[in-house]
């Protein structure tokens, strides 16, 4: 069999096709990687419009965190300090007194221990005239009697005659020592009467403050927050000194009618050597310790409330306290009841410290 053509145009015409055939590979390349770029393209557009998106929100957060600063910062800038305030309801609930800042007078004490005595020049003993048996018992410890009152029934013991125990003086029976039936002899004390509406506070005085004391200067004696104070004079200083404690022995006699100051009680007394004369004087109750320092409430310039105002403390007695600096004259204060604003303060103090 013969072709028509000579194998060398064959060769010619199969690379020619393989020729072709690689060109339009050449040429659908570029569609295909535009495709792929423009997918490409599309998804890094998505990544920046999520990236946008997501800046805009952080911005948007920043935005919103940066206001609510600013309006947290400023809220707090609009709170200011101010003058304490008191209305009428609280004033009259709790007791608030005020006062004009102006001169007074401090004394100068001297504090001792000691302890109550009984008032031996009120006080009886009883005793029986004769030796004898106790047949009945009348009274016992802690009785009160009255002046004349029987105590007891006795019966002598040589002729068996009847006669009675009866209180010398009125007052309470602070001794008993007497049973039914017990035989006692003539002198025996049997009962002590002491009359309590007065007692003896016996102080004890180092002996190189004795020269500072005489008979008649006032003393106000305390026993504790629980019992009131009790004010007299001193009526007796003693001759001699204990050789054990180097003490003298003061002594003043107190009005007891309340029946608090017992004998045994230990007590502590307060003599007044004098009184010195200052410039400004409030009363102890008008000073408050806040933060190591002493409080005063004053009122403002503008009279709408009051502000605590340090103090410096001078001379001070029982009741008052010379104030050195802090307060000047004229100026009105909470001279009772200042725990109030007291607490308000501390409240205030407390939210602010919590709110940081």
């Amino acid at each position: 069999m013969t072709f028509p053509f000579s194998f060398q145009t064959l060769r010619r015409v199969i690379l020619a096709f393989t020729l072709c055939a690689y060109v339009a590979v050449l040429r659908a390349e570029p569609d295909d990687h535009e495709h792929h770029d423009d997918h490409a393209s599309h998804d890094d557009h998505d990544d920046d419009d999520r990236h946008d998106d997501h800046e805009d929100d952080h911005d948007d957060h920043d935005n919103d965190d940066g206001h609510d600063d600013h309006a947290d910062h400023d809220g707090h800038d609009d709170h200011e300090d101010g003058p304490l305030q008191l209305s009428t309801e609280i004033v009259g609930d709790f007791g608030i007194e005020f006062a004009v800042a102006g001169p007074g007078t401090i004394s100068q004490e001297l504090r001792l221990l000691g302890e109550i005595q009984m008032n031996s020049n009120k006080a009886a003993h009883v005793s029986p005239r004769f030796a004898g048996v106790a047949k009945t018992i009348a009274r016992r410890l802690g009785d009160e009697v009255k002046a004349g009152e029987v105590l007891a029934l006795m019966e002598t013991n040589d002729t068996l005659r009847p006669y009675e125990l009866t209180a010398p003086i009125a007052g309470t029976i602070v001794e008993f020592h007497l049973a039914q039936g017990e035989s006692v002899d003539a002198g025996d004390y049997t009962y002590i009467i002491a009359d309590t509406s007065t007692v003896w506070a016996d102080l004890r005085v180092p002996q190189r403050q004795l020269p500072r004391l005489k008979v008649g200067l006032d003393v106000y004696i305390t026993a504790g927050e629980e019992f009131p104070a009790h004010a007299g004079k001193i009526s007796y200083i003693g001759p001699v000194i204990d050789e054990q404690t180097r003490t003298g022995l003061v002594r003043a006699e107190l009005d007891n009618s309340d029946g608090l100051l017992r004998p045994g009680l230990f007590i502590v007394g307060n003599v007044s050597l004098g009184r010195d004369t200052h410039s400004i004087v409030v009363p102890l109750s008008a000073v408050h310790p806040i933060d190591n320092a002493s409080v005063v409430f004053v009122e403002d310039d503008h009279g709408e409330g009051f502000e605590p105002r340090i103090v410096q403390l001078g001379e001070q007695d029982l009741t008052q306290v010379h104030i050195t600096d802090g307060l000047s004259h004229g100026e009105r204060y909470v001279s009772v009841g200042g725990f109030f604003l007291k607490a308000e303060l501390q409240k205030e103090d407390f939210g602010d410290g919590h709110a940081h």
